[in-house]
């Protein structure tokens, strides 16, 4: 009977240091499954995975205008969520509502802007929506939410008069 507890305890501890070795595999398995964070400065990428370098600029015939910093760039997939928010009841009143809480915790990659007025950053590939404001000198605001599709070495985004998302003055 000796022997038999015995060999039933070293049974339980083979299948204990299993379980945990496999709880151990799993979580692991998961854990490096998960989407890094490209947090990236000016110009300089701190993700080993990032590519291609992203340019950000106004186009010539927005005068007088200065981008204003940083640029933010959301490793997020507007387009996606766009389709989501068309495809499902609405739950929020507003696309913007939609926006907020899906984008809930994810960090931007801010690129500031030199003294020649662009901004640039290292990305990873991938779909990404870059955010952007700039000053006209006569007061009026110009905002940008364009969806971009990071691809290449290198890659430039002009921002002009058509591609903008909202125009504002105040008075």
């Amino acid at each position: 009977m000796v022997k038999e507890s015995l060999a039933v305890a070293i049974v339980k501890i083979i299948l204990g240091a299993a379980l945990v070795s496999g709880m151990f595999a799993a979580g692991w398995n998961v854990y490096r499954r998960l989407p890094g964070e490209s947090l990236a400065t000016n110009i300089v990428a701190t993700d080993s995975r990032a590519e291609t370098r992203l340019t950000v600029m106004l186009r010539g015939e927005i005068t007088g205008a200065t981008l204003n910093s940083p640029v933010e760039i959301y490793p997020f997939d507007l387009a996606a969520a766009q389709r989501e928010f068309q495809a499902t009841p609405h739950l929020a009143r507003q696309f913007d509502d939609f926006l907020l809480r899906r984008m809930h915790g994810v960090t931007p990659v801010k690129a500031t802007t030199d003294d020649k007025g662009r901004a640039a950053a290292i990305l990873s590939e991938g779909n990404c929506w870059l955010h952007a404001t700039a000053s006209l000198s006569d007061g009026e605001t110009i905002e940008w939410r364009l969806p971009v599709n990071v691809a290449g070495r290198e890659q430039t985004v002009e921002l002009t008069l058509e591609n903008a998302y909202e125009r504002s003055k105040k008075f």
